[in-house]
């Protein structure tokens, strides 16, 4: 069942899981994870990925598997960038439920103009907006190795300011985590994760999960955190099947294609109910 993001937010107890995916098996295993567990699942196509394997000609099939899901599902944009607004168009116009405009790298007000227009046209689509606030170091999408020391935070009084004038559905935030694979272990800021709850009331959002120590993403999700971006560890747990599998005379691809999905299965569905707040 394919809804939106605020309703999703809105709904939720715990956090809800958001995996990028860059085609159908690993949506379908998150999916297929999702209703294991049954617990409401976020898809994301991040903007890289949509330039790189052409949007519009894969998403058909990825929105019909949310369609069709036994549980709440949204089909999310992710990233998009202000020289993204005909992505946005795009993903609006083929159904998307969310998008996320990323203008956090432009100056204070310009983001602010830029994610209001977004958060204008995606009303008409009865779509939600998540927007960011204080850029995350490393490059979204690619899992590289990152390095956290010297990173900028959001200003909890920025943040306040900002999602009163856009009016936006969610805010992404820089509190200690970054896009990739972390070169040490990440120190999440959660003291300031709860200040800019208080300065926003809107949901937060955690980019850069992976690698996250659980204790630290529970911590997160008490303190206001309802939607959490996994992706870089998806592609390793596909890397390291493709290794382990990987034959000179083994052309069963089927076989690995099945292997794939149901690393990404195991792997989403820890993380859902980690998220959720089911995990032990």
């Amino acid at each position: 069942m394919l809804i939106n993001c605020k309703e999703m937010l809105e709904q939720s107890r715990g956090a809800i899981a958001s995996f990028n995916c860059v085609d159908f098996e690993m949506a379908r295993a998150c999916l297929e994870a999702g209703e294991e567990a049954r617990q409401p699942v976020i898809i994301g196509i991040a903007v890289r990925h949509w330039k790189a394997l052409g949007g519009r000609l894969f998403i058909p099939s990825i929105r019909a598997l949310c369609v069709e899901a036994d549980i709440p599902a949204a089909l999310h944009l992710d990233h998009a960038g202000p020289e993204d607004l005909d992505i946005i168009d795009e993903a609006l116009d083929s159904g998307f439920s969310s998008v996320m405009i990323d203008a956090s790298r432009k100056p204070f007000a310009a983001n602010v103009e830029v994610t209001r227009g977004i958060v204008q046209r995606a009303r008409l689509f009865n779509a939600s907006v998540e927007a960011e606030l204080g850029p995350l170091p490393g490059d979204e999408g690619v899992a590289g190795l990152v390095d956290t020391r010297g990173a900028v935070y959001t200003d909890p009084q920025e943040a306040g300011e900002f999602c009163a004038e856009t009016g936006v559905d969610a805010l992404a935030v820089a509190v200690g985590t970054a896009h990739g694979l972390y070169t040490a272990e990440p120190e999440i800021q959660q003291e300031l994760i709860s200040r800019i709850a208080r300065e926003t009331g809107v949901p937060l959002v955690l980019h850069g999960a992976t690698g996250v120590p659980d204790e630290a993403i529970r911590e997160a999700v008490r303190r206001g955190v309802k939607k959490i971006n996994y992706f870089s560890g998806l592609l390793v747990d596909a890397m390291d099947v493709i290794r382990r599998e990987r034959k000179s005379d083994d052309n069963d691809y089927l076989r690995h294609r099945s292997e794939l999905r149901e690393a990404w299965k195991r792997r989403a569905g820890n993380l859902i109910q980690l998220y959720s707040g089911h995990s032990s």
